[in-house]
């Protein structure tokens, strides 16, 4: 294998040196350039209005100013209309920052408005319209003119059924018992009262009360921009995580969580198939989704909420690049309302990537509390923004058999589902290699016939982009061997914005007896350049925006659909067969 590596480098690096850069961030307010493209919120220049002196005494010169919002009382991810008038001497300058909470420091506005996108604006009344997001405070617009005086305050922005206690970001995981369902949510600090009522009609006849609660600070987190608190950082309230016992497998529940004074709506989900049961069933696939920045993040969210209806899709399997938040905590609570629809009502099961993990310093902050992985070969970088894990680690609670959100398994019917991460030590001999091959060697394939192991970054990718490619070598180098030990039979990845079917696989050859692979990072983020190396194992690819759909047949046969995003036809689609 380090051959194989020496070769490579030797003669496809020549081909294209392009690598991946940084990608931009959307502004809370998703705003854009005149040409449509998004302004980035990591750019310095778009914070420069919010750096003072600002003065918050409202002077004698504009106490007839009058700052509004309406309607006064809005849904979660409602629109709302800004509406200003009375301003004495506009000038382009001039801007309305949005505030949470209300007494926020002036420098620290979730977001502008540049008044001058009112064509009005330079008579001293405009308005704007923009999206609003449940930040678990009464927030407010503030009018301040080029001298960063203040001008105008608004009213409190109110969202429909409570402020600060309402549930949100509702999800659902599984854990490794068919009879269990665990449901998340976020809210304000509760100290008791936390409940979820749950029963197989929507007369519920079965009550939770047992429940854990995680939150972070800024400087839980490891580097900059997430962990500074002046900037970035939003409190994130608290995360509650109740796990529901006593079902059936294979069974429709109906839920509702919360408190007694703020509930959820009423959810369903399905209970997971016993391993074993040759009951049918379909999951989707994507990793690298992010937000409306790219638009098709959104398109993906609603054709998935789609497939529940139309294809009776029983779980998700994001594996890696969620968000995109990169240590700008307001983009995970957009980021949840996007899968909500979804993800309260199917396990939502996830992985971790680099634009969650990759750190250089702070590393003892590091919730997963394992060493640092940073060989010469490895290009981890700042990649999570200074997250390091932290807002994944406590947002999300995947099965306990492995470590945490980190690495872990689970048995649905007739399919054994790894995640691993590719961000820590896979290494023969680190924990997390043992572990794989523990759990390998353990399944039971009369029970569960198909073995598919995943993770971030991919084992094999023919995309063109040098550093990835030797990375995805030293996988195949560490960790292939082992796959055809135990016979895995898929092998499914992201991180390359595209996707691509090899053919049966091992050690660079098809063979019959090989392993299938599949590169799904086609979820939202923008999309690659399309060039691609030339390799024998490639079937198919496409760089397009689209999710995976399986369709488990039987003990036998499990049929994979690539679905485009825009057309919302099959682009590809293969027979995967049992050993």
């Amino acid at each position: 294998m380090k051959f194989s590596i020496f070769l490579w480098v030797c003669t496809c690096c020549v081909v294209v040196a392009h690598e991946k850069g940084p990608l931009p961030v959307p502004t809370y307010f998703h705003r854009r350039h005149e040409n449509g493209s998004i302004v980035n919120a990591k750019d310095p220049r778009t914070r420069n209005w919010m750096d003072g002196p600002f003065d918050n005494r409202i002077s004698q010169e504009n106490i007839d100013a009058k700052l509004k919002v309406w309607p006064e009382e809005v849904e979660n991810a409602g629109q709302v209309t800004v509406l200003w008038e009375g301003i004495p001497n506009p000038t382009k300058d001039d801007r309305i920052g949005y505030y949470c909470p209300f007494y926020d420091n002036p420098k620290h506005a979730l977001d502008t408005i540049d008044v001058t996108k009112s064509p009005t604006w330079h008579e001293g009344y405009g308005y704007y319209t923009v999206n609003l997001f449940n930040m678990r405070a009464a927030c407010v617009f503030r009018y301040y003119n080029s001298a960063k005086a203040l001008v105008a305050v608004s009213n409190k922005v109110k969202f429909t059924n409570g402020d600060i206690y309402s549930p949100l970001h509702v999800h659902l995981s599984m854990t490794n018992k068919p009879t269990e369902m665990r449901v998340m949510w976020n809210s304000a600090k509760i100290d008791r009262g936390i409940l979820c009522r749950y029963g197989k009609s929507k007369v519920f006849n079965m009550t939770q009360t047992t429940f854990e609660s995680h939150t972070y600070k800024a400087s839980d987190m490891c580097e900059s921009p997430a962990n500074n608190n002046a900037t970035w950082y939003w409190d994130p309230g608290y995360i509650y995580d109740v796990l529901l016992t006593e079902l059936e497998p294979n069974t429709r529940y109906y839920y509702s969580c919360g408190t007694e004074e703020y509930m959820t709506p009423t959810y369903n989900f399905t209970t997971p198939i016993t391993p074993g049961d040759k009951t049918p069933f379909n999951f989707i696939v994507y990793g690298d989704m992010g937000l409306e920045a790219f638009p098709e993040g959104i398109e993906t969210a609603k054709l998935v909420r789609q497939e529940i209806d139309s294809h009776d899709v029983r779980f998700v399997y994001h594996h890696g690049d969620l968000s995109y938040a990169t240590g700008l905590a307001y983009i995970w609570e957009q980021w949840f309302h996007l899968i909500q629809p979804y993800a309260s009502l199917i396990p939502y099961m996830v992985g971790i990537g680099n634009h969650e993990y990759d750190h250089v310093s702070g590393h003892a902050k590091d919730p997963s509390k394992q060493p640092n992985f940073r060989p010469s070969w490895f290009n981890g970088g700042t990649d999570s923004g200074g997250e390091c894990g932290v807002p994944m680690f406590h947002r999300w609670h995947m099965p306990d058999n492995g470590l945490a959100i980190y690495w872990y398994s689970y048995d649905y019917g007739m399919v054994h589902m790894v995640m691993l991460s590719t961000e820590h030590d896979y290494r023969p001999g680190s924990p997390q290699y043992i572990w794989l091959e523990n759990d390998l060697k353990s399944v039971d394939r009369t029970k569960t016939p198909f073995i598919m192991v995943g993770g971030h970054r991919p084992m094999y990718c023919s995309e063109a982009y040098p550093v990835n490619y030797g990375i995805a070598l030293h996988m195949q180098q560490y960790f292939e061997d082992m796959f055809y030990k135990y016979k895995v039979t898929v092998g499914l990845w992201a991180h390359y914005h595209a996707y691509e079917r090899t053919c049966k696989v091992y050690r660079n050859e098809c063979r019959d007896d090989g392993i299938l692979h599949l590169l799904i990072g086609s979820g939202g983020r923008s999309l690659d350049r399309d060039e691609w190396y030339k390799k024998e194992w490639s079937v198919f690819h496409k760089t397009d925006y689209g999710y995976g759909r399986f369709s488990v047949k039987n003990s036998t046969h499990i049929f994979f659909e690539f679905v485009e995003n825009s057309s919302q036809t099959v682009l590809d689609s293969v027979w995967i067969t049992a050993d």
